[in-house]
């Protein structure tokens, strides 16, 4: 006669529940580690996607994406490229990711500011790319407007607006200027625009001090990059507040770097600044910085060089080596970033 099978006491069953509380605590983590290793891993790609899209977009018109005209001026897809192109660079990208369709929003439509055409651009400005979103940020989607009105001359308002993740290399600040000088709201009008009136580099003064690799109206080429390709900066993630990652209309906090379309005119939004004074961040809750470079992930950011590499850097890359990265022509060597 065969014995009888004993069953699982209390006991038992209790410390197997415990042995799979402890695997699952083990294992979470490491899961959590390769999730985000594979996030890091897409915006590495797409990083190099829009460098490589610069690339193209210098080979076949002789220079890189302009950063637009300002932020009051939405893209248009009638108006050329360079500093004749009143959107961002990454609208100027358009074409050499896949994008031609979008790119065309627009197109052929009589009239810088008629009904149709406003009407076609306030669409094109609520239109996401997944290219420009980092996924351990946000997933690529377009987010709610916080202002009331419309705000281009040439666009509508629109009720949602799509963002971005990456920022083109404005270069160090100003020595003795204030920050935020380096972007403004452009011309006036698409009058005085069109006669190259309103623009920052009408200064005088501004071309001599602007050391990165895009301005407002601008047209830079690889020869300008005199420190050499592989060590300067070109586009790289930008600093976020995760507080400002999803804001509802009319809210308080502060979101200048995030708060228009990133395919509008030269901003905060698509340009930043590399300097001393001014070091990258981790996205921290709390603490809105509009003008720096920075990621969501842990320990590093993410750049694309003028070479087209995409380099993992620390947040704790000494400032001044950040700045230099920052400058296509200081002439200071560089090595070991």
């Amino acid at each position: 006669m065969r014995p009888k099978r004993k069953a699982f006491t209390l006991v038992e069953l209790l410390v197997v529940i415990a042995i799979i509380g402890i695997l699952v605590a083990l294992l979470l983590p490491a899961i959590q580690a390769a999730r985000e290793a594979a996030r890091r891993a897409t915006c590495t790609n797409q990083l190099k996607q829009i460098a490589l899209a610069w690339h193209l977009h210098h080979d076949v018109h002789k220079f890189f994406p302009s950063a637009g005209w300002g932020y009051n001026y939405m893209a248009d897809p009638d108006r050329g490229v360079g500093e004749k192109q009143p959107g961002s660079w990454a609208y100027s990208c358009l074409p050499f990711i896949e994008e031609q369709a979008l790119h065309q929003i627009g197109a052929g439509i009589a009239g810088s500011t008629s009904a149709a055409k406003k009407a076609a651009l306030a669409d094109l400005a609520s239109r996401p790319v997944a290219t420009f979103y980092c996924p351990t940020r946000r997933p690529p989607r377009a987010t709610a407007c916080i202002y009331a009105g419309p705000q281009a001359y040439n666009a509508d308002h629109s009720d949602v607006q799509a963002r971005n993740d990456y920022a083109a290399n404005l270069g160090p600040y100003f020595q003795g200027d204030p920050r935020n000088t380096q972007w403004r709201d452009g011309p006036s009008s698409f009058a005085r625009a069109d006669q190259g009136i309103g623009f920052l580099k009408d200064s005088g003064i501004w071309m001599t001090k602007i050391n990165g690799v895009i301005f407002q109206a601008f047209e830079y080429n690889l020869k300008s990059v005199t420190d050499g390709t592989g060590k300067t900066y070109m586009v790289g993630e930008k600093y976020l507040t995760p507080d400002a990652y999803d804001l509802a209309p009319g809210s308080s906090i502060s979101n200048i770097g995030d708060d228009q379309s990133c395919l509008s005119g030269d901003d905060l939004d698509t340009c930043r600044s590399a300097d001393h004074t001014a070091p990258p961040r981790q996205d921290q809750p709390g603490f809105p910085d509009p003008n720096i470079f920075g990621s969501a992930h842990a320990s590093v950011f993410q750049m694309a060089m003028c070479d087209t590499s995409v380099q993992s850097i620390s947040y704790d890359i000494d400032p001044v080596v950040h700045e230099r990265l920052g400058n296509r022509r200081d002439g200071e060597v560089v090595s070991g970033f």
